[in-house]
């Protein structure tokens, strides 16, 4: 009776026990929603699942090992309470492969079983060759052999051993064919980054229902190695017409997990996303000097290597040469003065005297860790007059741009395969004024340039973009919005229907000496023709020579009406022309010399 009645508690403990644990469900999610950012992206998962009752761990498995932590959010329907988030990576349960993944590592391996084949041939052929060489003596030296049967021995080794070193040399051939066909495909795969090497990203959470039922769940979160960058189709038709603008996306991402049919959103803002509240501090402006400071190490300074990014709109990177570091993080400590910074594009180049270069032992021996990609020692001038204290780098400001979030009207898929994926997001229309321009002093050309007012309304970016004038495709331009101007130019090309010519006018063109000195007139004939149906503005522009020595004197002695820049020498004239037009313009100067002295003039 006791052992019973001992049992039944032994049962009643273990059930209880049982009861009480807290089990482990795997919850299959789908990517819904993904915001892209120019470095990053924000992945939104929803998933609905069966609760029960009590304390659980919901598992989500196969996500991206590139998950931040910090980043991570839950969002829950009200029917439990989430006591827990973790992320780990798993590396006993890879990512799944990709298709285009699997079909590659098929291919080769159908290839390698090809080329086994054939050398399994080769081998049994070998074995056939040898042991005719080692039959080819039928006879000993006190053995007579017949001569009808030597004949008939003597043709079956010649023939035989022929067909078999030709069988040989045919199938090594083709294992040679084989072999670049694998390395092909080999080759190929290299290009993608297999995700077959990738551990898989896990999220859990420990969640406490009253009661159970269905349920739903939101994950966000954000993930590294993914990126766009924006480009333009920009569109002439007519002069009478805007410009047409098509906004493009160009994506890629190598997270480990394919994007199937989500809802797209492009940002543009940086992905610094974390729970803790950033401290704001106080914005102490600066003048900024844009990679000035960098390019003027170039060449100049032993050991630096400039290098400019792939990535559109990016700027330029500098390191030490021959460092190298596991994380991908080479820039130098900069040393101004004495003071360790990070950064120089405050720093006005004009004011810099010399840079010296450490690395090695050298850096790390006075500063430590951080001198570990090398150091570069900059000593500025002292005691000039536009010195003062702002020159520490606070925070330098050069454009504060407006962050912006464009939504991709259609699902879009986007495999990781580190593969460009562009796409059209946007089409707009640019009212703006066209000009023709033409420098025939160095090229018989006119060119249609878009002149884009108030154009930062339109929520443009830094990009390249591909004109088109017409139908014709005539090449690329770029979109710097960091320009501090209220008009964007963009060219569009040459025009063959406008024609423009410069030539000398020998009549007006003339020497003469004038005591110890010499003078000599330039006269040029600009003319400009208009071809097209209807009337169009044009500038010309041509120079005159600028003095650098006192000993010579430019006077312009004609300029037909144009407008010249005294500092540069520059001249341009504005032109109206209608249908079938021409017009004409002189340039006529003088340079004054000594006679003893040769003055080149173009």
């Amino acid at each position: 009776m006791k052992k019973t009645a001992t049992a039944l508690v032994i049962v009643m403990i273990a059930f209880q026990s049982f009861s009480t644990a807290q089990t482990e469900k795997e919850v299959k999610s789908k990517i819904t929603n993904v915001t892209v950012y120019s470095s990053g992206a924000q992945v939104e998962r929803s998933a609905t699942f069966d609760l029960q009752q009590g304390k659980s761990i919901l598992s989500f498995k196969n996500l991206s090992p590139y998950i931040s932590k910090e980043s991570i959010r839950v969002d829950g329907d009200g029917n439990y309470t989430i006591l827990n988030v973790q992320l780990q990576n798993d590396f006993l349960n890879e990512l799944e492969k990709t298709k285009e993944i699997n079909d590659l590592n098929a291919g080769i391996q159908q290839y390698q079983d090809k080329i086994e084949d054939e050398a399994t041939w080769i081998k049994i052929l070998n074995e056939k060759l040898e042991f005719l060489k080692a039959n080819k003596t039928i006879a000993g030296k006190d053995q007579a052999v017949n001569p009808e049967v030597f004949k008939s021995l003597n043709q079956i080794y010649g023939e035989n051993f022929e067909k078999y070193t030709l069988e040989v040399l045919k199938r090594n051939r083709i294992i040679k064919d084989y072999s670049k066909e694998t390395e092909k495909l080999q080759n190929q795969l290299s290009t993608l980054n297999s995700k077959s090497e990738l551990p898989s990203g896990t999220i859990t959470i420990m969640v406490d229902a009253k009661k159970a039922q269905n349920s739903s769940i939101k994950l966000d979160y954000l993930v590294d190695n993914a990126s766009w960058y924006p480009s333009y189709d920009i569109r002439f038709l007519d002069v009478n017409k805007p410009l047409t603008v098509s906004f493009k996306a160009n994506i890629s991402q190598n997270t480990g997990v394919d994007w199937k049919n989500v809802d797209l959103k492009l940002a543009t803002a940086k992905t610094n996303i974390s729970a803790q509240i950033p401290y704001l501090i106080a914005n102490y402006l600066q003048f900024y000097y844009p990679s000035y400071s960098n390019n003027m190490l170039q060449g100049k300074v032993s050991g630096v290597q400039l290098s400019n990014s792939v990535a559109p709109g990016a700027s330029s990177e500098m390191k030490i040469r021959g460092i190298t570091s596991i994380n991908g993080n080479d820039a130098p400590l900069y040393v101004v003065d004495g003071v360790p910074q990070s950064d120089i594009t405050y720093l006005n180049p004009d004011k810099i005297e010399k840079m010296d270069v450490l690395k090695g032992a050298s850096a790390t021996a006075l500063y430590g860790s951080r001198g570990s990609n090398g150091v570069i020692v900059i000593t500025t001038k002292q005691g000039s007059d536009e010195t003062d204290e702002s020159d520490v780098p606070l925070t330098v400001t050069a454009k504060n741009e407006t962050s912006n979030e464009y939504i991709v009207d259609s699902q879009q898929s986007v495999n990781s395969d580190n593969k460009l994926n562009s796409i059209t997001f946007r089409e707009s229309q640019l009212n703006a004024t066209y000009e023709y321009q033409s420098i025939p002093k160095l090229s018989k050309n006119v060119y249609l340039i878009a002149k884009i007012n108030d154009w930062y309304k339109a929520d443009l970016m830094d990009g390249e973009a591909n004109i088109y004038l017409e139908n014709s495709y005539v090449g690329k331009s770029r979109i710097n919005t960091q320009q501090f101007s209220d008009t964007l130019d963009i060219s569009f090309g040459i025009d063959n229907n406008i024609s423009v010519n410069r030539e000398k006018i020998k009549e007006f063109s003339q020497s003469e000496f004038i005591g110890s000195n010499k003078k000599a007139t330039y006269a040029w004939k600009l003319t400009m023709r208009n071809n097209k149906p209807y009337a169009i503005k044009a500038k010309l522009i041509d120079q005159v020579p600028v003095s650098s020595n006192k000993e010579i004197q430019v006077e312009a002695l004609e300029l037909s009406g144009g407008v010249m820049n005294e500092n540069t020498g520059k001249v341009s004239w504005s032109i109206e022309l209608k249908p079938n037009e021409t017009k004409q313009v002189v340039l006529k100067y003088s340079v004054k010399s000594p006679k003893d002295k040769t003055v080149l003039v173009d």
